[in-house]
């Protein structure tokens, strides 16, 4: 036992010495110990690299613990509350807490209201659509009244402590006067004229003195609802022995047939005094109902109606103020309680109220001007009650709504009808983009720098914007401003995807453009002329209306004016004129200036003689020149609208814009017998003729100057009156002879035949040669083209059948070269060079791709991309040592810094990015990085994963032979060891 005892310990002992020895000799031969350790059966005895001593991940797990609910957002102990926490009171407000008069019933039904009462109709009134301001302007202004500011919560002031004394005091003093008010709430309930229940009075909230009774709360509501009412004192106190009925004007009160009288009811529950002997209390509920002994209070039923406010804008069209909003309303509500009620839902600023003769309203603030607008002597407008269309006779007051009824307030003069709002409602503060054009409007930029199509075109698409046989739609010329082609059809302006021809968005006109509109763009909108005599602005981005134009007064013979002229831009101010006219004559007109910002008219000038039918003017410095259809040609004072001179008689209509000369003092006029006029322009407005030309028989055309020369189109007729031809003719005319260099009158060879040339010329000049394209009011109505010199025109695009009609469109260009037109089809078509001459399939020399070049023979720094090795790579051998050619050397030989494809790394390792292994020496080429970078992975490599790695020079030979070595070493030393450990158990042993 006691030898056993003693041995015990030399055997534990000796084993973990041997333990010991082995490890430590395992170590140095670099064998893995854990899987020693494991087949020596010792539990937890190595812990590796990769894995955290147990002790260290406690550690980590303290420095890192977080609160229970720390992660979710849980608030910190006396930390600050969440965002958002003190925002109770802001929603409080919005749904008409104490911050705002909440007015659901309004004191105004049955007869009137004054603006300080507060009305709480339980039921009563109800809001409109959720998130509607009713004006249809954006709502950005309107704020929520008395919400208060969550940025000044208690927790938060440092000074609270401080001021906690003087608001206390301040708050004691206010208590004692309010001690003295208290609110309560009053209704009155009867028949309608149909029988329905209905409330004569809404309930109303009223303030009264402390002590105040039930009778004076009911007399102060009669008064207030304009209620005639049968009360008064007698022996047995207060007493009310008839109310009279704002439906049928019957006084009732007690009715021996039905048992019915005027019943009152506190709470909800019938009284069981009289009114004289109900003292009040805060927030009781006063009704009134007429009912039977032991009826309850009867169930008013609810509808719908709706309100709107019709007024004029900045520019005296008549506009929407406040859009037709439904609201729902208990049976016996007024036209005054629902208005009182759009008013505040739309924002509107009103001065209504109660007065000896019922509700009033006396101005509403224009959210267009700021003014107030009521009675105006001069044109005898008011605010004009309507109800379903008719002024009514009655007093918003006295006008108990139906279901369905629609009340509408319009700023009119008496007798005059109910005014037909514009369908769109201006937004004046709308942004605007500010985008460039390549085509603004009608000819401006005719003498274009794109590349045209000079030879074989296509058609690139076609789109159908109105039905062939729709004659009552006219369609607008094309314009191009930013990414988009813009075109005005009908009472609509549509934006285009030129790619595709696609509609992107429209935008509602107030009324229709007429059979020629020249739409023009400045500064971020698109300014369409409209019918009337009108022009609307719209954003170029969204198509948001900012401006109308009041509509031009009609001529007794003319008709309505017609905007039918060229708009020209000049100094902030868009200049048009009008034509009250047939389609032989113009019997008057307007030369108009309008701001472009604010749509304001500026100055407007009557023409009583005629009217400007196609016309157009041109700037020349601060004068415009414009010519009318009596064929007088006068410059005007741009600023003033004034003529300045005597003007000039060209003794034919023109029907042309006038076209400015760059030298400053020149204009050319064309008038409709085929004539072109050469006029000089003198610093005091004076014009005379320079010279002139026939180069047709009749023309409206606009000319288009360009390198010295006008291009301008007609018709010619040639023959004698019994076989005469009339055929098209583009002229090409020498600006400073006005000699005709080219008549063209056919085009491949084939006459113009039965057609004109109205179009303005659009002049483009590419590899020396100069091109004219125009279109002809012939059928096809396709697209035609000149090159100057030849002796016939070309028709590049002929339409399909389906689409060929006659065609006075002029063309646009896009800035790729694009032709964009329309014909008398409704079609917009859009076509595109395919041919040579620098056109879109034109044959292109073999270039690198700028994008992907190619990689230059020889050394060359590598790309980012070249530090990640896919499978499958040219340069990259998946199975083999990692070269290019399968034996060769190449770019992923170990010697030259890259891994191997496919080299394991070791688990909870992963590749260092090449930014966290650069040099901070930008200097240094890119193969010395790359270098780095595969010695920090070869580091990175496992045991196992070693022997993959490719030799490569003697350095990996010698690498190789030390880890041999050092392995035999410590082989050697553990076995010695081992014999030295035997040998001293074994003389042990003997000593025991």
């Amino acid at each position: 036992m006691l030898r056993s005892h003693k041995a015990a310990p030399c055997c534990g002992v000796a084993r973990h010495v041997v333990t010991v020895v082995l490890l430590a000799a395992l170590t140095v031969a670099s064998v893995p110990t854990a899987a020693f350790a494991e087949a020596l059966g010792i539990e937890g005895a190595v812990a590796t690299a990769s894995q955290p001593v147990a002790s260290e991940l406690a550690a980590a797990s303290d420095e890192g613990a977080q609160q229970p609910g720390a992660e979710s957002g849980a608030p910190v102990a006396g930390g600050a509350a969440p965002e958002g926490a003190a925002q109770d009171d802001a929603v409080h407000a919005e749904q008409g807490g104490p911050e705002e008069d909440a007015v659901d019933g309004s004191a105004g039904a049955g007869a009137g209201a004054t603006g300080d009462v507060q009305q709480e109709t339980p039921g009563g009134l109800a809001n409109g659509p959720e998130g509607s301001d009713g004006t249809g302007r954006p709502a950005a202004d309107a704020t929520a009244a008395g919400r208060p500011d969550s940025t000044q919560t208690g927790a938060h002031r440092d000074d609270a402590a401080e001021d906690a004394s003087a608001v206390e005091s301040a708050d004691s003093q206010e208590d004692a006067e309010d001690a003295q008010k208290l609110n309560v709430t009053l209704a009155v309930v009867g028949p309608d004229a149909d029988g329905a229940h209905a409330y004569w009075a809404p309930s109303t909230s009223l303030e009264m003195e402390d002590g105040s009774t039930a009778a004076d709360a009911s007399e102060q509501l009669f008064k207030r609802a304009g209620l005639t009412a049968d009360y008064g004192t007698g022996d047995y106190g207060w007493y009310l022995n008839t109310i009279t009925s704002p439906y049928t004007g019957d006084a009732l009160g007690w009715d021996q047939a039905t048992g019915k009288y005027w019943q009152l009811f506190v709470n909800g529950e019938a009284s069981e005094l009289g009114a004289g002997g109900v003292t009040l209390k805060a927030g009781d509920v006063v009704t009134w109902a007429y009912s039977a002994f032991g009826d309850g209070i009867p169930a008013v039923g609810a509808f719908e109606v709706s309100v709107s406010v019709v007024g004029p804008d900045a520019n005296g069209n008549n506009v929407t103020w406040a859009s037709n909003t439904r609201l729902t309303v208990e049976n016996g509500t007024a036209a005054a309680a629902a208005s009182e009620l759009l008013f505040k839902e739309a924002g509107l600023k009103a001065d209504y109220g109660t007065g000896s003769y019922g509700w009033y309203l006396n101005t509403i603030t224009s959210p267009y001007t700021g003014d107030a607008l009521g009675w105006d002597q001069a044109t005898g407008k008011y605010w004009q009650l309507f109800v379903n269309g008719t002024a009514s006779e009655l007093g918003a007051g006295s006008v108990m709504l139906k279901a369905g009824d629609a009340v509408t307030w319009a700023y009119s003069a008496s007798e005059e009808d109910l005014p037909e709002p514009l369908p769109v409602v201006p937004d004046p503060d709308a942004p605007r983009p500010e985008w460039e054009s390549a085509w603004p409007g009608y000819a401006s930029g005719s003498n274009t720098e794109a590349a045209t199509p000079t030879g074989e075109v296509k058609e690139s698409w076609v789109s159908s914007i109105k039905d062939s046989a729709d004659w009552a739609t006219y369609v607008s010329d094309p314009i191009y401003v930013g990414s988009y082609v813009y075109i005005a059809a009908g009472a609509k302006l549509l934006q285009i995807d030129p790619a595709t021809g696609k509609t992107v968005r429209e935008g509602a006109l107030a009324a229709p453009i007429d059979s020629i509109a020249r739409m023009v763009y400045a500064d971020g909108v698109v300014v369409v002329p409209l019918s009337g005599g009108r022009l609307q602005a719209l954003t170029a981005d969204a198509l948001t209306t900012v401006w109308v134009t009041a509509k031009l007064p009609a001529n007794e013979q003319g008709g309505e004016q017609q905007s039918l002229s060229t708009l020209i831009v000049k100094d902030g101010c868009v200049y048009f004129g009008t034509a009250a006219a047939d389609w032989s004559d113009s019997y008057g007109g307007y030369l108009v200036c309008v701001d472009i910002k604010t749509g304001s008219v500026k100055w407007k000038t009557e023409n009583a003689d005629a009217g400007y039918y196609w016309a157009g003017a041109a700037a020349i410095g601060s004068l415009l020149v414009m010519g009318d259809d009596t064929g007088f040609v006068y410059a005007v004072d741009s600023q003033q609208g004034t003529r300045v001179g005597e003007g000039l008689d060209l003794g034919a209509r023109v029907r042309s814009t006038v076209v400015a000369d760059p030298d400053g003092s020149t204009v050319y006029v064309v008038t409709v017998d085929g004539v072109l006029h050469k006029v000089r322009v003198g610093a005091d407005g004076e014009l005379s003729e320079a010279g002139k030309v026939q180069f047709a028989s009749a023309s409206t055309g606009t000319p288009t100057l360009a390198g010295g020369r006008l291009y301008v189109g007609g018709q010619l007729v040639q023959g004698s009156s019994g076989g005469q031809a009339r055929c098209g003719v583009l002229a090409v005319i020498d600006a400073k002879t006005l000699q005709v260099e080219h008549s063209i009158t056919s085009a491949d060879g084939t006459a113009l035949e039965d057609s004109d040339v109205k179009s303005a010329p659009v002049v483009s000049t590419q590899g020396g040669a100069t091109y004219v394209y125009f279109t002809a009011n012939s059928l096809p109505g396709g697209v035609y083209r000149y090159r100057v010199g030849d002796a016939t025109a070309s028709r590049i695009y002929t339409p399909s059948e389906d689409k060929q009609n006659y065609c006075m469109g002029s063309i646009t260009v896009g800035p790729d070269g694009s032709l964009y037109y329309v014909n008398d089809s409704g079609a917009l078509f859009a076509i595109a060079g395919v041919g040579d001459d620098g056109s879109d399939d034109q044959e292109q020399p073999e270039t690198d791709n700028p994008d992907k070049p190619e990689k230059p023979e020889g050394d060359t720094p590598e790309s980012e991309d070249d530090d990640v090795q896919n499978p499958g790579d040219d340069d990259t051998n998946p199975g083999g040592d990692g070269s290019g050619d399968g034996g060769s050397k190449g770019d992923n030989a170990a010697g030259g810094g890259k891994a191997p494809a496919g080299t394991a790394m070791v688990s909870g390792k992963k590749p260092l990015a090449r930014a966290e292994t650069a040099s901070e020496d930008t200097d240094e080429p890119e193969g010395d990085g790359d270098e780095r970078d595969a010695e920090q992975a070869s580091g990175a490599l496992s045991a196992t994963a070693g022997k993959n790695v490719r030799k490569g020079g003697d350095t990996d030979g010698e690498q190789e032979d030390s880890v041999r070595m050092l392995s035999v070493v410590g082989l050697v030393a553990g076995v010695i060891g081992l014999v030295l450990i035997g040998a001293w158990l074994v003389r042990a042993r003997r000593r025991a």
